[in-house]
């Protein structure tokens, strides 16, 4: 029997391909969740080496993983997405199975490159997977929004799940951790190896010919498309909000207000709860250029707001404090919500179909860099001047919105009227 992706406001895909799928990427955030809880004091702890020595060589490794990233994504063009993302599960398994043996620095360094490669060589490729179970048309937003929901799921999972391990603090704990996470990297590769997904191609969707891009540039086709240049830029700067959430908030609730610690975790719970309810409803709303540039104008104005309500926490009285926070939490993570949604439409529909593993690839660059600049400009901003540079951060984030809305709105009326609708959902086989 023939399934198609629905429209109905579920956290669950409907049974088939898409579903399937999304047990992949649920396996894969529950190992990473494992992964990023407990493998700095794995590292220091049973490995040995210094937190100067595993920050260098974990930074480095990020660098060389997003220098490989568009490499990859044509890697997925040319060979299809699903063997390029299945070979590269492996490779990440088998480099968390590395981690276990490691002696020295060095071993560690080749290591986290290995593992730094294939993590962000998986964030490009999916795109390309998207697109084959979305059926290169609207289900693509739909699809993304499902897998998003579910990865928030997955990675506080086997974050809860990693607590049993910090709180007996053994070197036995740890490394079951690094264990856990290769088991979950295979058991996902061997969930994916039956699924049948349809590789990206010239006919499968409608990207190509409505925003020219009919014909596929041999080498730099990404990098040289000065628009979607600018909408990953845009892209990353607008990702910030991640960052606000898992570094800044913590350590401006803890050294700027009043409020209890326990707000902290609070908050985080609610932001995930959030996400897992309604990334896939909020997703139906950016499913053309139209709705994304909506989606991205509106999330400017819930980020810009939110970063003024959490600047004006600071030094409030202690119940004004928790609820300025309670409502920066709400706000900021419908923002985050939009913003998601806006970016999952955008970076699809401004691809050409036969690329979209080196587009997509080129997209993640955006939230790839922010992830490397985010901590260190947050740092000197918001966790060192206050409240101003909160006001500053939000005008930012709300520009880089509008820009993004802009964008979306003059691709849309390159099209013909007609065109500006979303294509009805096909159905694909299980």
């Amino acid at each position: 029997m023939k399934t198609s992706v629905t429209r109905r406001p579920t956290i669950v895909p409907p049974p088939g391909p898409v579903r399937r799928f999304t047990l992949v990427v649920l396996l894969r955030s529950v190992g990473s969740g494992l992964f990023m809880t407990g493998s700095a004091l794995f590292f220091t702890r049973v490995v040995g080496l210094s937190i100067g020595q595993v920050g260098f060589g974990l930074s480095l490794a990020a660098g060389i993983g997003l220098l490989t990233m568009v490499p990859i994504g044509r890697l997925a063009d040319r060979f299809g997405g699903k063997p390029v993302y299945l070979l590269l599960l492996v490779v990440q398994a088998l480099s968390m199975g590395a981690y276990v043996v490691v002696g020295s620095f060095w071993a560690f360094l080749l290591v986290a490159c290995l593992s730094a490669v294939a993590d962000r060589g998986t964030a490009g490729t999916i795109g390309a997977l998207v697109h084959g179970l979305g059926n290169g048309g609207s289900d693509r937003v739909l699809v993304r929004s499902y897998l998003r929901s579910t990865g928030n799921m997955g990675l506080s999972a086997g974050a809860l799940l990693a607590g049993v391990a910090l709180q007996a603090d053994t070197a036995v704990g740890y490394t079951l951790l690094i264990a856990g996470n290769a088991l979950m990297l295979l058991t996902a590769a061997a969930v994916l190896c039956p699924l049948p997904i349809a590789a990206s191609g010239p006919q499968t969707g409608t990207a190509s010919r409505q925003h020219g891009h009919g014909k596929r540039k041999r080498w730099g086709g990404a990098l040289r498309d000065r628009r979607y240049m600018t909408l990953t830029a845009l892209s990353g700067i607008a990702t910030l909000h991640y960052h606000i959430l898992a570094f800044a908030m913590p350590l401006w609730v803890a050294n700027w207000t009043s409020a209890p610690r326990w707000m902290i975790s609070g908050i985080l719970v609610a932001n995930t709860v959030l996400i897992v309810l309604f990334q896939v409803r909020t997703g139906q709303l950016a499913t053309t250029l139209t709705g994304a540039a909506r989606a991205a104008r509106l999330a400017g104005v819930f980020l810009a707001l939110a970063c003024a309500v959490i600047g004006f926490s600071a030094d409030a009285p202690l119940m004004t404090a928790v609820l300025l926070l309670a409502l920066w939490g709400v706000i900021h993570s419908v923002g985050e919500l939009l913003q998601a949604s806006s970016e999952f439409c955008l970076s699809f529909e401004l691809a050409p179909d036969d690329a979209q593993g080196e587009y997509q690839s080129t997209f993640a660059l955006g939230e790839g860099i922010a992830r490397v600049v985010a901590p260190g400009l947050l740092s000197v901003t918001v966790l060192s001047i206050g409240t101003p540079a909160w006001l500053g951060v939000g005008s930012l984030l709300l520009g880089a919105c509008l820009a993004t809305s802009f964008i979306a709105l003059r691709a849309s009326r390159e099209l013909p009227v007609g065109e500006l609708l979303a294509p009805e959902p096909t159905r694909a086989s299980p």
